[in-house]
């Protein structure tokens, strides 16, 4: 992009930046306490600040710093940004959707494509001292690797995002809870990213087999769909705040009777027993008391209070007895166990049977062989 200093395709540049900082900070200070989903998102939009900041620093000739930095910082720090963006958005939505994610030894497989590429720059470098397709066929391999796989990776993880998305949607068809709004942002971030990385790969594909000038003019436009992105997120998230924060004043103009303990303990138990919001996997401490319109340390003191258990326990309990209705149910037979933790609630395989096994005294499985065995006997009894 041979672009004159402070055009409007620079100042559409810098406003994306500046944006993306802005959403970044708005996000993180959400009522939203999942911790470990805010510091990926914080990390994913200042890294898409970073490569677009890069991409304006390294295609202005009019914008030079040092010869080292201009020649190899910027474009090393725009190429590591952009093979991060795409585990970064994965790890995003999949720490939203399962809240209770932890972290194993197999995740670090992630960072490879950003270790392998710096290989790559260290081979070709060693080479041919710069990052152009020429030399010998290793070099010609490597650097095929190199143009290629910042703009194919972050797409393929972007679609590895975009199946979650569709797997957690799938799960809510039947449940009583409603994600919806979680949902809608994103479906926005993830499709979003999914237009942008495919655009930024086609036009990656007609410069590398057509020519750098007509790749020039559709990277302009890849710039601005990227604001569009970013604005949109930006956008969604000041009028969901703006709702649930009226949402929030009207409730409680319209039920003062809740600061007393046996409402809010009858309404905590509504929101189990009748509205089911323990169906939500998401469901945590800070979701229930902002569903109950009341500070979450408030309601984990009278959880324990009244029920004598803590958080977990007591909506692992609600879970555990969805599980059993599942499981003795014989439309459910043929349902495999994955699909019944699911059902239930549940986004940990693990947890289920340890709660399952010890509330229960027995597994899932022994659980639903006894009960088609006590409703075989009683047929036969009849």
């Amino acid at each position: 992009m041979k672009l004159s200093l402070f055009n409007i395709h620079d100042v559409a540049l810098f406003i994306t930046v500046t944006l993306c900082l802005l959403l970044a900070i708005f996000q993180f200070f959400s009522p939203d306490k999942n911790k470990i989903a805010k510091y990926f998102l914080l990390v994913f939009l200042i890294d898409i600040a970073i490569g677009v900041g890069a991409v304006l620093l390294l295609w202005q000739p009019t914008i030079k710093i040092h010869p080292l930095i201009d020649g190899y910082v910027i474009p090393y720090i725009l190429f590591g940004s952009l093979l991060l963006k795409g585990p970064l958005l994965y790890g995003y939505v999949a720490t939203t959707i399962a809240p209770e994610y932890r972290f194993e030894a197999f995740d670090v497989f992630h960072l490879m494509p950003i270790v392998i590429y710096f290989l790559v720059l260290a081979i070709t470098s060693y080479n041919t001292g710069n990052m152009h397709l020429y030399g010998d066929k290793l070099t010609r391999i490597l650097s095929f690797y190199e143009w290629h796989s910042v703009k194919i990776i972050p797409l393929v993880y972007a679609l590895m995002a975009a199946h979650k998305v569709h797997q957690y949607r799938e799960r809510f068809k039947n449940a009583s809870s409603n994600p919806s709004s979680g949902l809608l942002w994103l479906d926005i971030l993830v499709w979003g990213a999914l237009i942008n990385w495919g655009w930024s790969l086609g036009t990656h594909m007609l410069g590398f087999y057509l020519g750098a000038s007509i790749a020039d003019k559709f990277g302009i436009l890849d710039n601005y769909i990227t604001s569009g992105l970013i604005s949109a997120l930006l956008v969604y998230s000041l009028i969901n705040t703006n709702k649930q924060l009226s949402i929030n004043i009207d409730a409680r103009k319209t039920f003062p009777e809740l600061n007393t303990e046996s409402k809010i303990v009858e309404k905590i138990v509504y929101s189990m027993e009748v509205e089911k919001i323990f169906l939500n996997p998401r469901l945590n401490i800070e979701r229930l008391a902002e569903h109950i319109n009341l500070p979450y340390r408030e309601v984990s003191a009278l959880i324990n209070k009244h029920f004598h258990v803590n958080f977990n326990e007591y909506i692992n309990f609600y879970r555990i007895n969805e599980a059993k209705r599942l499981l003795s149910d014989a439309q459910f037979f043929n349902l495999p166990i994955n699909e019944i933790y699911m059902q239930a609630g549940f986004n940990s395989k693990s947890a289920f049977h340890r709660f399952f096994s010890r509330l229960v005294g027995v597994s899932p499985t022994e659980f639903r062989k006894l009960s088609a065995s006590m409703k075989t006997n009683c047929a036969a009894t009849a």
